[in-house]
């Protein structure tokens, strides 16, 4: 039997503390951390145009995912900071971990949005971070399904703070 690395996958709104604890537990777990912001904005730069995002996130995507995967392969646990925002994606999440073999744990991450709003305030004016408007927050939160009790017996699951 290969040996697998843990997934640990961060589920939480924008401003909800992902990438803080992503880059913790990427200290204490000796994992290797996928943050999408992060790449997005290597790749195109801090504001990208509105009407690319998704084909660019996509791609940004698809490229990360053959990377984690052949990590967790190799037995290198993973932290996957996207914040899994639908059932559908964390459903899509948990057929992969159980086809790799790989135990998941989800990580629950949830503030108030008036707290969330505050962080990403702060944060877009820090050098390198990925723009987000008050009027793009706005936009996604309806966007965002939290985690519901059903669901959260289907792995091992965190909550933070």
């Amino acid at each position: 039997m290969p040996v697998t690395g843990r997934i640990h996958a961060l589920h939480g709104f924008i401003g909800s503390g992902k990438t803080t604890l992503a880059r913790t537990l990427e200290t204490q777990l000796g994992a290797l951390r996928f943050t999408s912001d992060e790449w997005m904005t290597a790749l195109y730069g801090q504001d990208p145009p509105a009407d690319e995002f998704p084909v660019l996130f996509r791609r940004v995507m698809t490229v990360m995912e053959a990377q984690w995967t052949r990590a967790v392969t190799l037995g290198v646990p993973v932290i996957l900071d996207h914040g899994f925002w639908t059932r559908a994606a964390r459903d899509e999440l948990r057929a992969q971990a159980s086809a790799l073999g790989a135990p998941l744990t989800l990580h629950v991450l949830a503030v108030p949005d008036a707290e969330a709003r505050r962080r990403v305030q702060a944060r877009n004016l820090q050098p390198g971070a990925l723009l987000i408007a008050d009027a793009t927050f706005d936009l996604f939160r309806p966007r965002f399904e939290p985690l519901t009790p059903a669901e959260e017996a289907l792995q091992d699951v965190t909550r933070w703070p």
